[in-house]
């Protein structure tokens, strides 16, 4: 069997016209795909509608992670009242049991803060503000509620007072033998009808909800925490019947230092005020 015959190209010349040469052959090549115009906005409409669905849905699952923060941030409050009620004669924090105040401020909204703080052991700022609240400079809360360089007298730090409020509203006057479903914190912006304010003059107006209207939570004398996006007649007033109106929840005293007053910096909406918003006869 012969071997195959080979061609030996001698010249460039020669190789040109008898010789076979890959390196030069010429291969055709396919015209790539590309989009088209219209498969590109159809691609641009798909990702807004994806981002439409998305975005809302992580911004409502991190408001409802924070809300669960600031839930158990109002339970803390809760059991910090009841262990300073264990050392008080059974009183909860009251700004006008004289011998228990602080310096700072006048305000009994600030000294009921300011006697938890020295009694009960929350001294923590970040525990009393949420995250979500606009009314509170986030940028601005101080390290301690009380003033570490002032012990004598217990001293309200300034930068504390400065913010104006925080994210809770709270009941002074309480006592541990009050009916367990006694409210004794809750979330800002509360009005007397059972709903939370959507409505204020900026988005750092104290009357607005901490969470607009979607609602608020309340810490009850008992120890739980419970949301509501409304309370209407979901309270039980100091007569034993439904009611909608937090201020005929409370206790129904209102005479001398053990008057039970709700205290809180949104007082437009007529449940609580700075320096005590007294209860009301339930229905």
């Amino acid at each position: 069997m012969s071997s195959p015959r080979r061609t030996f190209c001698l010249s460039q010349s020669y190789a040109k016209e008898h010789c076979f040469t890959p390196s030069i052959m010429k291969v055709p090549r396919r015209p790539t795909a590309g989009f088209s115009l219209i498969e590109l906005l159809t691609v641009i409409a798909i990702l807004g509608i994806l981002a439409a669905i998305i975005i809302p849905t992580v911004g409502k699952a991190r408001e409802t992670a924070q809300r669960a923060v600031d839930a158990n941030n109002l339970r803390e409050l809760g059991k910090a009242a009841l262990i300073y009620a264990a050392d008080n004669r059974d009183a909860l924090p009251n700004p006008q049991q004289t011998s228990r105040q602080v310096s700072g401020s006048n305000e009994r909204y600030w000294q009921w803060f300011g006697q938890l703080a020295r009694y009960g052991g929350i001294n923590d700022p970040t525990l009393l503000v949420s995250k979500l609240d606009t009314a509170v400079d986030q940028t601005a809360l101080p390290l301690l509620v009380l003033d570490p360089a002032v012990s004598t007298p217990p001293t309200l730090e300034t930068e504390f007072t400065s913010l104006g409020t925080t994210s809770f509203n709270v009941v002074a006057g309480l006592r541990l033998s009050d009916k367990a479903t006694t409210p004794l914190a809750f979330t800002r912006g509360l009005s007397t009808d059972g709903t939370w304010s959507e409505a204020g003059a900026s988005e750092d107006d104290p009357n607005r909800g901490v969470y607009g209207e979607t609602g608020g939570h309340i810490v009850f004398l008992g120890g739980n925490v419970e949301f509501y996006s409304s309370i209407e007649n979901s309270l039980i007033s100091n007569t034993g019947r439904p009611t909608s109106n937090l201020r005929q929840a409370v206790p129904n005293r209102t005479n001398g230092t053990g008057a039970v007053q709700i205290l809180g910096q949104d007082s437009s909406n007529g449940v609580a005020s700075s320096n005590g918003t007294n209860a009301l006869a339930g229905p």
